[in-house]
């Protein structure tokens, strides 16, 4: 059965010209992984050739024109309207008050509609948390983090979701194709429809790595708006500049969140950069004593509950002093 699926057939699909018989075909059909990577393939060949929306600047264009060459004799009239000064320092008084009532009102309602029309899940330091979106799609939210969804639910167009720190996500897809987007903070958004990756959005960079499907990058770099497509098995990371560069082949356990497991794994990474994970994750400022040992390399997995495991675990296979004094941590070789 799956030989009666092509290119043309989906097409169709994403033009919402097919049966609910054949939608279900099509279910069972993306159950294979390499339908499924067909399916994202044809979905960016189908979306650049049927963009949803192209403004008639053309048209719009030649009515000016036309209506120019046609009342080429209209006037411009002019009147000059009295103006009246008052002197009195109590009207200039009342004024300002008056603005500045519309302004305090102004402020509170844009306050207000946020706060009606969206809702934040956070985490604290050292908690990770599940959410189940409106939609069906799962997000595991990583220590210290924010996730801004629609409080009413998702409306007819794009899903849109507002990301600062970390998370994983398993989008659910659905019936009419409709896209789910993560943005940040740093003009940088995640375009996907049903798939399974993990986003890090922090002050020190911005990383993607895609576990399953395809999703699309787009993001600023200067003043030139940039596209990339990533496949599973990549990871793209976002530098201070913007500057993106993508890797292939990555490992399964870069793929897939571990924080949620409580799980750490190490692959050659530096004590400083580790410094900076306890630093987003637990809260804790981190000083080490000298750059030589800023520079070890940690190799392992690790399994900790609270951060003071994981600092005796890094304590004894650096062999390093810990010295912990509430949320200040020392480094210090022996």
């Amino acid at each position: 059965m799956e030989t009666d699926i092509n290119k043309d057939f989906i097409f169709m699909h994403f033009a919402r010209k097919t049966s609910a018989l054949q939608r279900e075909l099509i279910t069972q059909w993306l159950k294979n992984r390499t339908n499924e990577e067909w399916y994202y393939e044809w979905l960016e060949e189908w979306e650049t050739k049927h963009p949803q929306y192209v403004a008639p600047t053309n048209v719009a264009c030649q009515r000016y024109t036309s209506f120019l060459d046609q009342n080429s004799d209209l006037e411009v009239v002019t009147e000059s309207v009295p103006v009246i000064v008052y002197q009195r320092n109590w009207f200039l008084r009342s004024w300002l008050m008056a603005a500045s009532v519309v302004l305090l009102l102004g402020i509170f309602a844009f306050l207000a509609r946020n706060f009606l029309l969206y809702e934040t899940h956070k985490t604290g330091f050292g908690e990770t948390r599940s959410l189940c979106l409106s939609d069906g799609s799962v997000v595991l939210l990583n220590a210290n983090s924010r996730l801004q969804v629609p409080r009413w639910g998702f409306g007819s167009s794009t899903r849109n979701v507002w990301l600062t720190g970390e998370a994983n996500f398993s989008v659910t897809h659905t019936a009419d194709n409709q896209r789910f987007v993560v943005k940040t903070d740093k003009k940088f958004e995640v375009v996907v429809l049903g798939t399974e990756f993990t986003v890090f959005a922090r002050k020190r960079g911005t990383r993607v790595a895609l576990n399953k499907g395809r999703i699309r990058l787009q993001y600023q770099e200067g003043n030139m708006a940039l596209q990339v497509l990533m496949k599973p098995g990549e990871m793209a990371l976002l530098d201070q500049k913007n500057h993106i560069s993508l890797t292939t082949n990555v490992k399964p356990t870069q793929l897939r969140p571990i924080w949620g497991e409580k799980r750490f794994v190490f692959d050659q990474t530096p004590l400083r950069e580790v410094a900076l994970m306890l630093e987003e994750s637990y809260g804790l400022h981190v000083q080490i004593s000298d750059s030589a040992l800023a520079n070890r390399e940690l190799e392992g997995s690790l399994r900790a509950e609270t951060p003071d495991q994981l600092l005796q675990s890094i304590s004894v296979l650096l062999d390093v002093n810990v010295i912990r004094k509430e949320n200040s941590v020392q480094l210090i070789s022996r």
